[in-house]
């Protein structure tokens, strides 16, 4: 108990520390596809290549991202030798930058407490489970942070500091996803006399400014696009420049949805702190809340931007994940002004849920269920964590405000940390791609041709390490006629995989794994 409390006293103002905790399931878990494997593949042939500037995804050009992530999956290689967990720590590493943005945004408006606000940010499900994955959206996650904080800087006075670091952020948030970024930054931007509270000195210069510092942020991107379509005599620069900006807002390429997707998603998007409030005093503190800047700097950050991508057609849960800081400074808002909203103890009723859930396979492990190591680790190390929460809460109702949102906040956040191992065992058990990818090599080594379809989304080629990526199958009647004891690796959207592939791996929207040649024209017309 001791420890514990020693722990939480040294965690108490520097939250951001708390995220080194998700090395643990980083380490832990496996590649999940098809994202995560996707861009370890392209940082993987980047590697290869040498080429920093051209992306490539089984050696054809890739327009639909920008380039940052995978430079510093790089880097990461470079300091800490390839592997996934390293690729991770460049995700892990803007979490925790992520955090402590929050709480300086918190400081700029005298919050009584400006940690609580990263706090409040660091249990949310959602956040925690894209932190220890190799994707776009953590860094994204912090460059709106940031700017958001330049942006507070620069009209509460601190105007060259600001506006650098207002311009900086956009920079890399637009090389981090692409100009999505500037649709997070518009409600600030937009809402900043609302959000501000005061009169503005000189507004149209003010605005001008900022508009001034949006457009140079764009040209470093523009310049990459340019460079980068100017090296694939096959790719007009055009496409590569709208593809980039125009083309993923006014229609999207894929996961078209209607405007209403987001709104059931609403409230698990915000669990724990969704499960934790009491909804019939929630107006009343939402009303304070708004008579502060705070407060309406939090939902001038999540507002617009939830409108705006309910009216894009492509929506994916975690396009909302840099909603999050805003959402963090509305809910530390409520807390401090009024009667708080919160029910903390009810943070005990989490980790006894997340531990029933455990419970499950713990049992059928017990009645011989074969296990892995990873599995076991996981089971253990998941007992750790509920472990510590349940003693941090311990007496929780006798300590102060700010001390309660912190406990609830540590103990919400060694549940999500659980419930990320335990689905983790879930995709190892089902859709680790890592057995897929050792299959890949043994085939090579057998002197056996593996060769990918058109449409595969490069699952392997970081995995197997491949020196250069599977050659792409064109035309299938050929292909088979020149390696009948060949093997295809096949991506199919939909079904479950005939009895004929070899190594199949289950993936959330179909499968994918090696068909034999003369079965291709079968899954794969």
């Amino acid at each position: 108990m001791k420890i514990v409390r020693h722990l939480f006293h040294w965690l108490r103002d520097r939250p951001w520390l708390a995220t080194m905790l998700w090395v643990i399931p980083a380490a832990l878990l496996p590649a999940v596809p098809i994202d995560e494997t996707r861009y370890l593949s392209i940082a993987w042939e980047m590697r290869r290549s040498g080429d920093a500037i051209g992306l490539t995804l089984n050696g054809h050009p890739y327009m639909d991202k920008s380039p940052l992530l995978f430079w510093l999956i790089n880097v990461a290689w470079t300091l800490l030798g390839v592997s996934t967990t390293a690729a991770r720590t460049v995700s892990i590493a803007f979490a925790a930058a992520s955090v402590a943005a929050v709480t300086a945004i918190a400081r700029q408006f005298g919050h009584a407490d400006p940690a609580s606000a990263g706090w409040m940010l660091l249990p949310f499900v959602i956040f925690g489970t894209f932190a220890p994955i190799a994707m776009f959206d953590m860094p994204l996650v912090c460059f709106v942070a940031l700017g958001i904080l330049g942006l507070v800087w620069w009209v509460k006075g601190r105007r060259v500091q600001g506006a650098l670091l207002f311009v900086v952020a956009a920079i890399f948030g637009l090389l981090a996803k692409g100009p999505v970024y500037l649709l997070h930054m518009l409600g600030p931007v937009v809402l900043l006399r609302w959000w501000h509270g005061a009169p503005i000195e000189r507004p149209w210069r003010l605005a001008a400014s900022i508009a001034g510092c949006m457009v140079l942020a764009c040209i470093p991107l523009a310049l990459w696009a340019i460079t980068n379509a100017a090296r694939f005599p096959d790719v007009p620069i055009l496409h590569t420049l709208t593809h980039q900006s125009m083309g993923r807002v006014a229609h999207s390429f894929a996961h078209r949805r209607p405007v209403y997707w987001y709104l059931p998603w609403v409230i698990p998007f915000l669990f724990p702190w969704s499960f934790l409030v009491r909804w019939r005093g929630v107006g009343a503190n939402l009303a304070c809340a708004l008579g502060g800047g705070e407060g309406r700097l939090g939902v001038a950050a999540t507002l617009p931007a939830l409108i705006a991508f309910s009216l894009i057609s492509g929506k994916q849960i975690h396009y909302l994940l840099p909603l999050l800081p805003g959402a963090a400074l509305l809910g530390v808002a409520m807390v401090e002004h009024g009667v708080t909203p919160f029910s903390f103890g009810r943070v005990r009723l989490l980790l006894a849920a997340v531990a029933l859930a455990w419970a499950w396979p713990v049992a059928n492990a017990a009645v011989g269920m074969p296990g892995n190591a990873h599995w076991y680790v996981a089971a253990l190390v998941t007992s750790a964590l509920l472990g510590l929460g349940a003693l941090a809460t311990r007496g929780i109702t006798s300590h102060t405000e700010g001390d309660q949102l912190r406990v609830a906040a540590f103990a919400g956040l060694m549940a999500i940390a659980a419930v990320v191992l335990l689905v983790g065992v879930h995709v190892k058990a089902h859709m680790d791609p890592g057995e897929l990818a050792d299959a890949v090599k043994a085939f090579q080594r057998r002197g056996i041709v593996v060769a990918a379809v058109d449409d595969e989304p490069g699952m392997v080629t970081y995995l197997a390490r491949l020196p250069r990526p599977l050659p792409r199958i064109v035309d299938n009647p050929t292909w088979v006629r020149a390696h009948p004891d060949g093997r295809a690796l096949v991506h199919a959207g939909q079904g479950a995989p005939p009895s004929f592939v070899e190594s199949p791996i289950l993936l959330a929207d179909g499968w994918e794994g090696l068909v034999p040649a003369p079965h291709l024209n079968e899954v794969h017309p």
